[in-house]
């Protein structure tokens, strides 16, 4: 059995043409160029501002330009990419759109339908073969092509320099903020323009403490933030918000953010010292990390952990009387006594905190009341020494220090 021999073609699909293909198609452009500009003048009106008068001109004098490159390629295989020519006609129009915000749908729809029409028109003329239509089609095709990755190419040069742009005004406004320049608001609000950052009437500031192995967090687009601090740190706007808690925590990606109180903006610097502190406790391990941990949840340890001389001080004081014990026996005795004032003196409570028999707790504070005496009885050096034992709980043994 044989099969029908499919004729290859050359790899450049601008070689091969008939001669004269060129004049006889030129007569086709300005129609051409009205029709596609009548297709992007419909699009904007369904979908984008309308085209301004001048915008159409322009659009007209754009696809003619185009559809005339192409017919000198076709008639004298013109290479194309010259930067004086229609490829950067094209890269300019793309990086225009881009500074005016908009992206290239307008200029797939117009030149797909300057295509689709020359198309047409190829296939109802008698002027052309069919394997002409077929040899033109494709180098249609091709030649839109290489015009809209011209003009994609501009678009995204702008795109990038203006995502560039943006970043390093998002990193100077954020250092900016954190070193207190919030309390101009002026000059804050300039540079939250340049940055196209809407400033909150409230912010967090979040120490970010990247897991081991855990991938960098990607943040929501409102939060600003720089990985590349000494300490990593964002600003949260909004950190009350409803659901931020829950976009922090998914956006972390294995890592954790001790965020700081919530502050109006010029307080930014008083957020991040507060994050500051906490933080050093969760590296500590202090504090579990892990997530989102807040500032605003760990108050009385943070109150307790910030002057450990001090508490030391008080320690060695208070619990004077189970020093002398030994190391095992004292850190049963500090346990036992602190379950039994949380509880409120109630021994079956604290046998269930402590995980041991009711009888074996009453010994333990017989033993107690006859080390502290009186002291035991008296509300301010009970007070007292619920704050150490606390402390202690925390910190690890205080009196010995």
């Amino acid at each position: 059995m044989s099969y029908p021999q499919w004729e290859e073609r050359p790899q450049d699909p601008f070689s091969g043409f008939p001669p004269g293909v060129g004049a006889r198609l030129r007569p086709l452009v300005p129609g051409l160029a009205r029709s596609a500009v009548e297709a992007v003048r419909r699009r904007a009106e369904a979908h984008d501002p309308p085209l301004e008068p001048g915008d159409t001109e322009s659009w007209r004098e754009l696809i003619a330009s185009a559809a005339h490159a192409f017919l000198d390629r076709v008639e004298g295989g013109r290479r194309f990419g010259d930067p004086s020519g229609v490829a950067e006609e094209f890269r300019a129009f793309g990086a225009d759109e881009a500074r005016r915000g908009r992206t290239l749908e307008r200029l797939h729809t117009g030149m797909r339908t300057a295509v689709a029409i020359a198309w047409r028109r190829l296939a109802v003329t008698d002027a052309f073969t069919r394997h002409d239509v077929v040899v033109l089609g494709e180098a249609l095709f091709a030649f839109q092509e290489e015009l809209t990755s011209a003009a994609a190419e501009g678009h995204a040069g702008v795109r990038r320099a203006d995502a560039d742009r943006r970043e390093r005004g998002r990193a100077r406004l954020l250092e900016e903020l954190l070193a207190g320049a919030g309390t101009d608001t002026g000059a804050v609000r300039a540079l939250a323009r340049t940055a196209r950052w809407r400033v909150p009437d409230r912010v967090a500031v979040a120490v970010l403490l990247p897991g081991e192995g855990s991938a960098p967090p990607a943040l929501p687009s409102d939060v600003l933030v720089d990985l590349e601090r000494s300490e990593p740190c964002a600003l949260v706007p909004d950190p009350d918000g409803p659901g931020r808690s829950r976009t922090l925590e998914r956006s972390l990606r294995g890592g954790s953010a001790v965020l700081g109180p919530s502050v109006a903006p010029r307080e930014a610097p008083v957020s991040l010292s507060r994050a500051r502190d906490l933080a050093d406790l969760v590296r500590a391990g202090v504090v579990p990390g892990g997530g989102v941990v807040r500032w605003v949840d760990h108050l009385s340890t943070l109150l307790l952990s910030r002057d450990p001389d001090l508490l030391a001080e008080l320690a060695s004081r208070r619990l004077a009387p189970i020093t002398r014990l030994r190391s095992p026996q004292r850190d049963r005795m500090a346990d036992t006594l602190l379950a039994w004032l949380e509880t409120g003196f109630n021994a079956n409570e604290a046998a269930v905190r402590l995980r041991v028999h009711p009888q074996t707790v009453r010994y333990r504070i017989r033993r107690l009341d006859e080390l502290f005496g009186p002291r035991l009885r008296e509300p301010g050096a009970r007070f007292e020494l619920e704050l150490v034992l606390r402390a202690r709980r925390l910190l690890g043994p205080l009196e010995s220090r």
